[in-house]
């Protein structure tokens, strides 16, 4: 089979503050992502983005919708492979999360604040870009 035809998929948590503005997470790196990652062999994305947020700041999922509310794809220079990223709406139980080199701090932003922000990875600007494109 051909490498390009796969992805490495990881599913990421789409949150929102009252303001509509979205939580990102702010790596040791200094670039800002969505919270979430890889999705593991048999795993549901609910059961994967529970494991990876609370892996990244030792959060807990309180609500994940059922279905998702984007679908992107993407080569990633970082890695050198194609990705595709599946956001799922959700809510934390609280925003008490412990540090690690995957989660320094957590911001929300408005979708433009993320185009703007030269810290924030391609992928998640294309997901603000989709979102400004549906006002």
């Amino acid at each position: 089979m051909n490498q390009e035809t796969f992805y490495r998929t990881s599913v990421k948590a789409l949150i929102k503050n009252n303001e509509g503005k979205i939580l990102l997470s702010k790596e040791e790196s200094g670039f800002y992502d969505f919270l979430g990652g890889g999705l593991d062999h048999g795993e549901t994305l609910q059961e994967g983005l529970k494991r990876e947020v609370l892996e990244e700041t030792g959060l807990h999922v309180k609500k994940i919708s059922y279905k998702p509310s984007y679908y992107i794809t993407f080569y990633s220079t970082l890695n050198s492979r194609w990705a595709a990223n599946v956001l799922m709406e959700c809510e934390l139980e609280d925003f008490n999360f412990t540090k690690s080199d995957e989660c320094v701090a957590l911001e929300f932003f408005s979708p433009q604040e993320i185009l703007d922000n030269p810290n924030c990875f391609e992928s998640t600007k294309k997901v603000a870009k989709i979102m400004l494109q549906e006002k």
